[in-house]
């Protein structure tokens, strides 16, 4: 066999292999139905965690390892300079362990939507996340920066903004609670 067809099919090897594990570890996406029982059997948890992001309205995202402010993003930095105290964010970990959302929550700048995250699968350039959306009032120069929030629909699909890889999906939930799907 010539060497340019061995380099073929490895080649195709490779890539029918990452084919089977993107597909393989998209099967353990959670479905709108489990999530939604999810919602209801963890309603307490979710309105805590909202209302905590909601006293630390500096922060932009709270994860188990790492914070970002509203005006930096930079990992690490020392403890002054987290935006919240060390006891702190300890309450949201003991949360996110005891609730099982591990991925923490995320707000953009400026905005009054907090969402805290259930599932993702990816990496930065590509990949999917799904959270609960809470859409919180307008209030202190923060406004809706989120498609559900802004749309007010029970459901809905698009790009954000003028992307054309970076979409989302939405479905209500309850009043104020959307469950969010964002990919690219």
């Amino acid at each position: 066999m010539k060497p340019l067809k061995v380099v073929g099919f490895v080649c195709i090897g490779i890539v029918a292999l990452i084919l089977l594990l993107w597909w393989m570890l998209r099967l353990n996406q959670p479905s709108d139905q489990s999530l939604e029982q999810r919602f209801f059997k963890q309603r307490v948890d979710l309105e805590r965690l909202v209302a905590m992001m909601d006293e630390d309205w500096q922060m932009s995202r709270i994860a188990r390892d790492f914070t970002w402010r509203q005006n930096s993003a930079a990992w690490p930095r020392p403890e002054s300079e987290w935006g919240i105290s060390r006891k702190r964010w300890d309450d949201y970990r003991k949360i996110f362990t005891e609730a099982g959302f591990g991925l923490g929550t995320n707000r953009r700048e400026k905005s009054s939507d907090v969402m805290v995250i259930a599932w993702s699968w990816g990496i930065v350039p590509s990949g999917i996340s799904v959270s609960y959306l809470h859409c919180g009032p307008p209030r202190n120069g923060y406004t809706h920066t989120e498609p559900p929030c802004v749309e007010k629909m029970d459901s809905g699909v698009g790009m954000h903004e003028h992307s054309t890889s970076y979409d989302y999906r939405y479905k209500k939930i309850t009043e104020n609670w959307y469950i969010y799907e964002e990919s690219n």
